[in-house]
């Protein structure tokens, strides 16, 4: 396993060495996540409880990333980002999202760039599954905000630090989804 991970990494390096001169290269992330509001909270049948967050738990993504001279780049990308319980025979419940981010990026070293933009949620939503079957609850689309610090460790690979500042809402309903993360991109 551990060889297989190296190789990967290797791969991965001149893969990004090839691309660094393009103007456009494509993107794909994971990350985790943590923060925001309680928006659901399970009580299993042995007495013990599981929080759905409004900024957990991970996000992964993909995208391009356009490089508009030698320190700013341009990133857009759409993802899936989630929270779930983990309830088995007692079931689950769910938090999902697509978010939608369009980001500008200043290359403050070679290695690494600072930057920020906004981050479009459609489709945010409470389901379940087994027991807890049926319960649903639709949130409206949102615009939130995002600011990141990524340091390249390859021309291909980088790791990210990011906040995100984002509500959630429905009629009756205002939850913060804030939160802060770290982040593995790769670029190809």
């Amino acid at each position: 396993m551990k060889k297989l991970l190296i190789a990967t990494l290797l791969c991965a390096g001149v893969v990004g060495a090839q691309a660094q001169d393009r103007t456009v290269r494509g993107v794909l992330g994971l990350g985790l996540t943590g923060g925001g509001d309680t928006l659901a909270t399970v009580v299993y049948t042995d007495g013990t409880t599981d929080n759905i967050k409004g900024g957990g738990l991970v996000h992964v993504f993909g995208g391009a990333e356009f490089r508009l001279g030698t320190a700013v780049t341009m990133q857009a990308t759409v993802g899936y980002h989630l929270d779930e319980t983990n309830g088995a025979a007692d079931g689950s419940l769910r938090f999902s999202r697509y978010p939608i981010e369009l980001l500008a990026h200043y290359h403050v070293a070679p290695n690494f760039k600072f930057g920020g933009g906004a981050r479009f949620v459609n489709n945010a939503k409470i389901d379940s599954r087994g027991v807890l079957s049926g319960a649903r609850f639709d949130f409206d689309s949102t615009v939130g905000a995002v600011v990141e610090g990524e340091w390249l460790v390859t021309p291909a690979i980088g790791l990210k630090v990011r906040y995100v500042s984002e509500k959630y809402k429905a009629p009756g309903v205002s939850a913060s989804g804030n939160h802060g993360g770290f982040y593995f991109s790769w670029y190809i």
